[in-house]
């Protein structure tokens, strides 16, 4: 995911200190040493920082907001896609969404 694209989306959905992020991400670099040898320096424009406690949060706000606008997208087009949630006439949930638990688990 795009850095730039993931604050435009905080910034959608009003969230605050977007940035700070901006600021933590901006200019980050990275060199990598195979061999012992260090290698050219890498800027990250890209996805987030790995094993940073805000890093699942940061991604489950732009997949939110990629799924809203494909949502609506389909909408508008008259398509139907994803799971349907909701729950059969037992009132169970539906078999698409055990499906998808199960595989979780």
């Amino acid at each position: 995911m795009s850095q730039a694209a993931l604050c435009w989306v905080m910034r959608m959905f009003k969230i605050s200190d977007v940035d700070l992020l901006e600021q933590i991400y901006g200019g980050a670099t990275i060199r990598l040493a195979p061999n012992n040898e260090e290698s050219a320096t890498i800027t990250f424009n890209t996805g987030v920082a790995q094993g940073s406690i805000t890093s699942p949060q940061l991604f489950n706000i732009f997949i939110n907001a990629l799924l809203r606008m494909l949502t609506v997208t389909g909408q508008n087009e008259d398509n139907s896609h994803g799971l349907q949630i909701g729950k059969d006439q037992k009132g169970e949930t539906t078999s698409e969404i055990k499906a998808v638990i199960n595989s979780t688990t």
